[in-house]
């Protein structure tokens, strides 16, 4: 359940950032209607939903508790590649490239919230430390003899 609320959070503010992203440009210059809105909102909550399973299998495979910046860059930068090649390939096709600037960054976004997320919930296991200073029983060699008799 955790996962799903992280996924619907991530995913606003990468719809967020990318209408505020478009709203910055000027108003003729973006082409952006509603029939062209909806696909990018339907793959960017598909894309939110696709950080969970990623991310669950990467905090598997690391052990380390130190490398939390493994996960940002993770959901933020290495599963979004495929939107960062199709924006940078659309530049001049379908989109500006103040559009596709913005739906890079609209993602980068989208899977850093989410891996702040994961890392905020995940449930990794904690390390149990031992107490600094255990009490020491010391006995005689006499008292252990008089014991085993």
């Amino acid at each position: 359940m955790k996962s799903v609320l992280i996924s619907i959070g991530s995913w606003f503010v990468g719809v967020a950032a990318l209408l505020s992203g478009l709203s910055l440009l000027p108003a003729g210059v973006v082409r952006l209607s509603a029939a062209g809105l909806a696909p990018l909102i339907t793959t960017a909550l598909i894309f939110s939903l696709a950080y969970g399973p990623s991310l669950t299998w990467l905090s598997s495979k690391v052990k380390v508790t130190n490398s939390n910046s493994v996960f940002l860059l993770t959901s933020s930068l290495i599963l979004n590649l495929p939107v960062f090649l199709i924006s940078l390939l659309a530049i001049g096709r379908t989109l500006l490239a103040a559009e596709a600037y913005a739906l890079m960054i609209s993602f980068a976004a989208m899977g850093a919230t989410f891996g702040l997320g994961f890392l905020w919930s995940s449930s990794r296991s904690k390390r149990i430390r031992e107490p600094t200073a255990t009490p020491r029983l010391i006995v005689s060699k006499h008292a252990l003899a008089r014991g085993a008799n």
